[in-house]
């Protein structure tokens, strides 16, 4: 059983950086990600909330820009600008010069609501690029060199070099990065640039898999000794760059009964849970909530209420119950499911 949440934290500092990632790939992390930033802008108007975009797919820039449709269109213009204003366009200024910031970090920072209205006034976008899988083969080229020594180290910065510029710039910024499954380069960039994860999963047996991937492949836990003094935690570790620590296991997609995630989801859930608090018992310090607060959250199906809210480019707020129309085919959001899955996000986000 899940144990009950702490009541509401106090704000957080602004550094505070959440990258949204699973090894495995179908749990939502997208979709969480734009719900959640975009639920945090609402309810903290006082601070500039920046999603960075981190996955080839640039499924949440999408989103984000417009929806299905109109996003598509207006992340096209950004991949055709000259420098890209994306995060390929700064990853590629950081090729050519990988060892020291750029001065064009704040250049690629999109004030959303100029693009899409929907979108809350204080929320900001560095656009997704399908060009990250192109260049992980440089980045690994170049962090790979023995000389600077630093090389490995440098370019795991970029991401945090990114978000250092934001973050003097505009210092109240809370910063959301949407990761891809893969433990590629730009993964890496992405997670060292994270001091927290979210970590969705969903009810099957390869989620609690990926659990120990996560510990594997972030933490170095279980590692055959060969690997010990060479994996990404070491690495980290010999160029002094802190590893995030978890903050939240959203147990996504729970089919409800009676308000509660029914018996078979619930024992996968379990065995989720299970995994987590063993790799908590390895890496208490890798854990960022207090003992006595429960990182898992019950996330019900949101049905049509993300298909809706994904093609209109709308925060969860602005998703209206009734008749929707889905690249011409008609979608229904009904009030019950819709009032649940915000009382769901309502509770995740209290907890950021």
């Amino acid at each position: 059983m899940l144990r009950r949440m702490a009541p509401r934290l106090p704000p957080q500092s602004p550094s505070v950086r959440y990258a949204v990632w699973n090894n495995k790939g179908g749990v939502g992390k997208t979709f969480l990600t734009f719900i959640i930033a975009s639920a945090y802008a609402q309810k903290h108007p006082e601070r500039t909330v920046v999603v960075l975009d981190l996955c080839p797919q640039a499924n949440v820039s999408e989103i984000l820009l417009g929806g299905n449709g109109e996003g598509g269109a207006e992340l096209a213009k950004l991949l055709a600008k000259q420098p890209r204003q994306t995060i390929g366009g700064y990853f590629d200024q950081r090729i050519a010069q990988p060892h020291k910031r750029t001065g064009t970090e704040v250049s690629f920072l999109l004030d959303l609501p100029a693009i899409n209205p929907a979108m809350p006034a204080n929320l900001r976008l560095v656009a997704g690029d399908p060009s990250l899988e192109v260049q992980t083969q440089a980045m690994n080229q170049i962090s790979g060199q023995s000389l600077p020594q630093e090389a490995w180290a440098n370019v795991h910065r970029w991401g945090m070099d990114l978000i250092e510029a934001i973050s003097t710039q505009i210092p109240s910024s809370v910063f959301f990065i949407d990761c891809n499954p893969s433990f590629s380069a730009y993964t890496e960039v992405a997670l060292l640039a994270a001091n927290r994860v979210i970590v969705p999963c969903t009810a099957d047996g390869s989620s609690a898999r990926a659990i120990d991937n996560v510990g594997q492949l972030l933490y170095g836990v279980g590692l055959p000794a060969q690997y010990q003094g060479v994996n990404f935690a070491a690495q980290a570790g010999k160029h002094g760059l802190p590893l995030p620590s978890i903050h939240l296991v959203p147990l996504n997609r729970s089919t409800q009964y009676d308000k509660k995630a029914s018996k078979a989801f619930s024992a996968m859930y379990e065995a989720i849970q299970t995994r987590v608090q063993n790799l908590r018992r390895q890496k208490p310090h890798h854990f960022s909530l207090h003992p006595s607060v429960s990182p898992f959250l019950d996330i019900p199906d949101a049905h049509s209420v993300s298909v809706v809210a994904s093609h209109e480019g709308v925060p969860l707020s602005g998703v209206t119950p009734g008749a929707h129309e889905v690249h011409g085919v008609p979608a229904q959001v009904n009030a019950e499911p819709l009032t649940r899955y915000r009382n769901a996000v309502d509770r995740l986000v209290d907890l950021l």
